[in-house]
């Protein structure tokens, strides 16, 4: 390998964002909430009914439909595998996790007079999980077509070398100093080629190891009207924290580029915060055998604090070396706004032995927000309005009983996020497909449910100024909870 020579100079660093953009506006806007295993079971349509702790995070005037006082638990297990297709060549991989997916406890108030309209005051504290991040991704084929090392020179172009450590310390600076990107030439110093220099086929691998969670911790108070309508409303704590580690190599196998051999890039990032929200809902009950209602989530206003950094390795064979760069560590503190939500709820009750139910969701991804004291985040902020759009989840469940044993399915729809605008993933969703059975006595209940979720999406390992390949990602998430609940 040959390198233009140039003198040594003094870089003063600066900060830098790498992070905080429109795929963090969605990766905590976007939920897929758990709860009981009674409301998993039913593709989480339990917002008309109520009477269940994961009232609290949806319709919390379901929480007014207790008459006894209760704890439950809900221990989960899921297993996500995850496949992805990248130039006709196939690789998958899985990961799989332990969870308390919701527990809480509600305790009730009731008052004796047969002629008061107030029946009973209840308070709940909970915890729901809402968002698991879990999941193992491997990319893997021969591309003939590009390199990151020209997304590299690509980011470079326009900048002097002196000034790479400024502008772009995680990127291209990296290799700038590791020897994948050059001057074009000695006389222009603002433009840069890639040490593949138009010669492509190299072994590619990309992984992406996810992990984290995002819950949330409810507080509610709920009334009930009469046994006709339901009033509640909740106090929402989320804490998030998500986790990320992109490893990218490639290796020239058939030593078709001059002096190159491979080279390592890793890039990671860790976020952590809390947000807080408020929920107000009804329900109404006209008649015996039929509920509906309605429920508003409030924006939830998240504090986030961000860490990053990537570090670069390149490997050479004439003449031998292998040079190993770190960029700084990346410090930021943001704030996001998610969207509110709008709920629909409508079930009906057959005879006391079986439930139909319904929901419907509605929310505006394109209006998520971020903002800092020392960032504007406009460009970030017109890119969600345009990628992102309003999508519409449509849950259903129906419940049948047989004396103490019940029997349960459902199914639901999380609709697509993304503009139809140009946007590589507008067509993507989330379906979801759940059974279950359940035990209940007097005072004690123990609930089993099987839910499976599938999506996917088409992935660029590097995109911008230049774009990988695309891959095609599929994932698949198996999840079993058990609920244990006691009445007292």
């Amino acid at each position: 390998m040959k390198r233009i020579l140039i003198p040594a100079v003094l870089i003063v660093l600066s900060m830098q964002m790498m992070a905080q953009n429109e795929v963090d506006a969605l990766r905590y806007s976007y939920l897929i909430p758990g709860g009981t295993a009674r409301t998993t079971a039913m593709g989480g349509a339990f917002g008309a009914l109520g009477g269940d702790i994961t009232s609290l995070s949806t319709n919390p005037a379901g929480m007014a439909v207790y008459q006894q006082s209760e704890f439950t638990f809900t221990p989960a297990f899921e297993f996500i595998n995850s496949n992805s297709v990248f130039l006709d060549n196939r690789t998958g991989d899985f990961d799989y996790n332990f969870n308390v997916n919701s527990f809480g406890y509600v305790a009730t108030s009731r008052f004796n007079k047969e002629d008061a309209g107030l029946k009973n005051i209840n308070f709940g504290i909970g915890y729901t999980r809402l968002n698991n991040f879990h999941q193992n991704i491997l990319i893997s084929g021969d591309n003939p077509y590009n390199s990151m090392t020209d997304w590299f020179a690509a980011r470079a172009n326009g900048i002097h070398y002196s000034q790479l450590q400024n502008d772009d310390n995680f990127y291209s600076s990296l290799a700038w100093e590791t020897y994948l990107i050059n001057q074009v030439s000695l006389l222009d110093t603002l433009n840069y080629v890639s040490v593949n220099n138009g010669v492509y086929g190299q072994n590619t691998r990309h992984s992406i190891s996810r992990d984290g969670y995002r819950g949330e911790w409810d507080i509610s108070l709920s009334a009930n009207y009469n046994h006709t309508l339901y009033f509640g409303a909740t106090f929402g704590i989320q804490p998030v924290r998500f986790e990320q580690t992109v490893f990218h190599r490639e290796t020239d196998a058939d030593d078709a580029i001059a002096d190159f051999n491979s080279f390592s890039f890793k890039e990671s990032l860790y976020t952590k915060g809390t947000g807080l929200n408020f929920k107000f809902g009804f329900l109404v009950r006209p008649v015996e055998w039929v509920r509906f209602g309605a429920a508003i989530h409030s924006p939830t206003f998240y504090n986030l604090s961000d860490e990053y950094s990537t570090d670069l390795t390149s490997n050479f064979v004439s003449p031998q070396m292998s040079q190993t760069w770190y960029s700084k560590y990346g410090y930021y503190n943001y704030q996001l706004t998610t969207p509110f939500k709008a709920i629909a709820n409508l079930a009906f009750i057959i005879n006391k032995f079986a439930l139909i139910s319904f929901d419907y969701e509605y929310i505006d991804y394109s209006l998520s927000r971020l903002r800092a004291y020392d960032y504007t985040f406009i460009d970030e902020n017109m890119a969600v309005q345009d990628e992102y759009t309003g999508a519409h989840n449509i849950k259903g469940g129906i419940e049948y009983r047989l004396g103490f044993l019940s029997l349960r399915a459902g199914a639901a729809y999380f609709g697509n996020p993304y503009s139809s605008s140009g946007e590589i993933n507008n067509s993507a969703h989330t379906m979801m497909y759940t059974g279950g059975i359940g035990f209940r006595t007097k005072s004690f209940y123990l609930d089993f449910a099987y839910a499976n979720l599938s999506n996917s999406e088409q992935y660029f390992m590097y995109e911008g100024l230049m774009n990988s390949p695309v891959s095609d990602i599929t994932k698949n998430t198996s999840r079993f909870l058990t609920t244990i609940g006691f009445k007292f």
